[in-house]
């Protein structure tokens, strides 16, 4: 074989494989990410060192179709506690302990040779991880010297102060004034719901019973004895945050009741509410029982609706006889309610210790009629599903407890299976790796 011939093949060799090996980066550098409810948070002590700390100065891409595309980004400030600042301005100066927070939907392709755009100085790639399955999708934090392009046009969820009201295109609920429960809860046509009010409201009530001067002595509170003052809110594109200071008045007798910061963190899909609860000691060392529900109480016209939760996942049927074979006092942590009026997941995340110590969430489902203050019953119908908290004398440590609540709207109606998306927001957090291009 000639020479040349010889050339010729060994560089058309040498060009299939480098074709192959660029359909291998490209396949690589493929979104595979497919968590739709997820936040991704990022500590801006991942982004260091950033040049420059001032928030106005960046805008957050992905790349979608071979196209760089802005996506909607929210910079917090946190306090020395690692809690969200709900007061001041919207754009400010970085600090370690600050946040990046975008959706994890959000996310594209990794950058294989992209062109930045113009005015640009500075790109943060962030790989954000499924740690269950190894999903990867990519989105990069661009820095611009001088003043940079708009950003993305589109706001996921506003808060209404005046109204008590958050709202996306998701869905719509409305918050009692200076109470802790809801008056509304509506999910969007968009989101496989009808606009229909699903609640009369939220309800809660409790009874503990504490041995104080030689005797028990029984307290009841419900929804109308905790107390709400709301202390700021923070509204952004990606996200809305209100922060409460929350007590419950038992009267004069016992002031020293648990209280506590809670925050509500509003999502296109989602609202999450962690909430820090303390313990006195004095409450732990007289606690002889406790007895707590916390449910929704559905408006009878949305009816029928099905529900299911962990421990009886066969569902429920909410507006036939509460059969004999319901599970109430399995624990577990989700809850779903689906018909017309839409579909949604409540869950409930409890410290691991009181899984240890034998705290459980059980299960609430109720129907028939309502009963009166003077002991009748009305004609009204109940259909009411929630939790209820068991054994809480098993309580072993006075202190502050970290305890969170959730609500996520399925967009479609429930079938087995479905609440392993969005669960596993909350059981398996998205993971974050960041890379400086330049």
């Amino acid at each position: 074989m000639a020479c040349s011939q010889a050339a010729a093949i060994l560089t058309a060799a040498l060009l299939v494989r480098a074709e192959a090996c660029r359909a291998d980066a490209a396949a690589d550098a493929a979104k595979t990410l497919t968590r739709f409810h997820d936040p991704v948070i990022v500590s801006t002590v991942q982004l260091e060192p950033l040049q420059d700390h001032s928030t106005a100065k960046y805008r957050l891409y992905r790349i979608g179709g071979g196209q760089l595309l802005p996506i909607p980004l929210q910079f917090d400030a946190c306090d020395d506690h690692g809690d969200v600042v709900v007061g001041g301005p919207t754009d400010f100066s970085l600090d370690d302990n600050d946040e990046l927070v975008f959706m994890a939907k959000d996310t594209g392709d990794r950058a294989v040779g992209e062109s930045w755009p113009s005015g640009s100085d500075a790109v943060v790639e962030i790989a954000v991880i499924d740690p269950l399955h190894g999903e990867r999708g990519w989105a990069y934090l661009v820095h611009f010297a001088g003043s940079p392009p708009p950003a993305a046009a589109e706001h996921y969820v506003s808060f209404d102060r005046d109204t008590n009201r958050a709202q996306s295109s998701f869905y719509v609920v409305d918050y009692a004034r200076a109470r802790n429960f809801y008056t509304a809860m509506r999910v969007a046509g968009e989101a496989g719901g009808d606009d229909r009010n699903l609640l009369r409201q939220t309800r809660m009530r409790g009874s503990p019973t504490l041995s104080l001067l030689f005797s028990d002595i029984t307290f009841e509170f419900t929804e109308q004895s905790s107390i709400v003052a709301i202390e700021g809110v923070r509204v952004g594109p990606v996200r809305a945050i209100r922060r409460v200071h929350l007590s419950v008045d038992l009267g004069k007798l016992f002031p020293d009741l648990p209280t506590g910061i809670a925050y509500t963190y509003h999502y296109f899909s989602s609202y999450l509410t962690p909430t820090r609860i303390g313990f006195p000691w004095i409450v732990l060392k007289t606690l002889r029982d406790f007895q707590f529900e916390s449910v929704i109480d559905f408006d009878p016209r949305v009816m029928p609706m099905t529900y299911w939760d962990g421990a009886n996942p066969d569902g429920v049927p909410l507006a036939a006889p509460v059969a004999a074979r319901l599970r109430t006092d399995v624990d577990h942590d989700w809850w779903v309610h689906s018909g017309a009026a839409g579909t949604m997941l409540h869950a409930f995340v409890i410290p691991e210790e009181w899984r240890q110590w034998g705290i459980a969430r059980g299960t609430v489902v109720k129907n028939g009629t309502i009963t009166s203050d003077a002991g009748g019953q009305s004609d009204k119908p109940v259909y009411q599903a929630g939790y209820s908290l068991l054994h809480m004398t098993k309580l072993r440590e006075a202190r502050p407890y970290d305890l969170l609540q959730a609500a996520i709207v399925l967009p479609k109606a429930y079938h087995p299976g479905d609440e392993s998306e969005p669960m596993a927001m909350l059981r398996a957090p998205l993971r974050t790796e960041v890379r400086h291009l330049r």
